[in-house]
């Protein structure tokens, strides 16, 4: 999997994870049906990213309808703006 797809996947997953509540880790996997990592919700709109090998690759914030992406170093790696969660593929 390319690193592209890799990110596509973080911030499909980082939409889905703010309609969830619990504290639960998500698995995420790769077109070939392969764990490539998972996502833990940290609580407050934060979420930790690890690879399959368990180690950290950073972290995300979401505010509002902005996400910002931080590497594992606590550098800020990219930033997406979407639609409120309601408007979301329909009317509200």
């Amino acid at each position: 999997m390319n690193i592209t797809a890799f990110i596509l996947i973080v911030i499909l997953a980082s939409f889905v994870l703010k309609q969830v509540r619990g504290e639960e880790q998500t698995r995420v996997y790769g077109p070939g049906g392969q764990s490539v990592g998972t996502i833990v919700p940290q609580g407050e709109g934060s979420v930790r990213y690890y690879d399959s090998r368990g180690n950290s690759l950073g972290t995300s914030t979401t505010t509002g309808n902005t996400t910002t992406f931080y590497g594992s170093g606590g550098n800020v790696t990219g930033r997406t703006s979407g639609p409120s969660h309601p408007s979301i593929g329909g009317r509200r």
